[in-house]
């Protein structure tokens, strides 16, 4: 990884894959190193100068002061402050989960500099604001998670799951939460049992490195209320959001939203996919991403 300064003593650590239009990557999580956007970089290598820029607090980026900042908007600011310092002009943003509503929230807050976005699997309603609106991506959810009741390793992701923000806050070291990590992945994919698709996933698991102070402050209120569709009537740009049909957290019911709040947005629903399409369906999903581009 390489290394560049920024303004008090920081750093920001990162990686570029690929020839073409610069695009910054940007991870999901919060908490979760750039390294999770490898395979994304990978499929578009043609295409795209990608930027995996490791975010603030993970791999080797240093930490923000405030835990405030690990906010999407936080965020946001950490990327732009690296774009800057990167010398690059107008790129092109892709996300994928927490990392699509970063790139959502950077586009509303610095239209200038973004010349499109790609929001790949976008969350966009904290559970609070989606039980305020009549619980769409709750039942969303419930549906997925009962997908794979009978499965082996089912009742032990389930429980996992259940009791995810307790334990992450409670956890005094980020082992605990990576190996909670690799036990929920199963659930992230319409299809865990299919031997390509597991054998993926557990790739993928493996590489998996957490921050576990964004972690946290995600999970003590940042994502209860979070709510993207006032800050994304700003966005000027084209914008792409990308939503597996199965997607357990960020389905058609977190992207149709934003959407519709999105005055030059086009959505594609991806069939037979959860969350991670560049692992279950990854020709269609750069499909549907060179398609849009033209």
């Amino acid at each position: 990884m390489d290394r560049i300064g920024l303004d008090g003593g920081r750093q920001a650590t990162f990686e570029v894959l690929g020839d073409g239009v610069a695009a910054l990557m940007l991870p999901g999580g919060p908490g979760l190193s750039a390294r999770y956007m490898r395979g994304t970089a990978e499929l578009f290598h043609a295409w795209f100068a990608s930027y995996l820029v490791d975010p603030h607090g993970s791999g080797g980026s240093s930490a923000p002061a405030d835990p405030a900042s690990y906010s999407p908007e936080g965020h946001a600011r950490f990327y732009e402050e690296v774009r800057a310092a990167l010398r690059l002009d107008k790129v092109i943003l892709i996300g994928h989960s927490f990392g699509a509503t970063t790139a959502l929230t950077y586009a509303a807050l610095f239209p200038n500099v973004v010349d499109r976005v790609i929001a790949i699997a976008p969350f966009g309603m904290g559970s609070a604001v989606d039980e305020s609106e009549g619980g769409a991506a709750a039942v969303e959810m419930d549906e997925m998670l009962a997908r794979h009741a009978g499965s082996e390793w089912h009742p032990k992701a389930r429980e996992a799951w259940d009791t995810w923000t307790e334990r992450i806050l409670a956890a005094e070291n980020a082992a605990v939460a990576e190996e909670m990590l690799r036990v929920v992945l199963p659930l992230y994919v319409a299809h865990p049992d299919d031997p390509t698709v597991r054998a993926k996933m557990e790739e993928f698991g493996r590489d998996i490195k957490v921050d576990l102070t964004a972690m946290k402050a995600w999970e003590a209120g940042l994502y209860q209320g979070i709510d993207l569709r006032p800050a994304v009537g700003q966005i000027s740009c084209p914008t792409l959001l990308v939503a597996g049909e199965l997607d357990l957290i960020c389905g058609p019911a977190q992207a149709g939203p934003i959407h519709d709040a999105l005055p030059d947005s086009t959505l594609q629903i991806i069939p037979d996919c959860g969350h991670m399409a560049v692992i279950e369906k990854p020709d269609e999903l750069r499909h549907v991403v060179l398609d849009w581009l033209g």
